[in-house]
């Protein structure tokens, strides 16, 4: 048979999971924030990068022909 202390336990044990899942999602979606701020200054270098490439493949002849290669 159930008992009553074993149900307020169980229910103490779920609430402890839940606010350390709730923590956990917390950290997890601030990580997720951080990465896609690095992740779209990189898009944003790379793209400047490949820019500035194709501008000295404009004013070098060679470059320019390295380029398409």
């Amino acid at each position: 048979m159930i008992k009553y202390e074993d149900i307020i336990k169980r229910i103490s044990f779920i609430e402890k999971r839940k606010t350390k899942n709730e923590e956990k999602i917390k950290f997890l979606i601030e990580e997720n924030n951080t990465l896609s701020s690095n992740l779209k200054l990189l898009n944003q270098k790379k793209e400047m990068l490949e820019k500035m490439n194709q501008d000295l493949a404009d004013l070098i002849p060679d470059k320019k022909k390295a380029a398409d290669n």
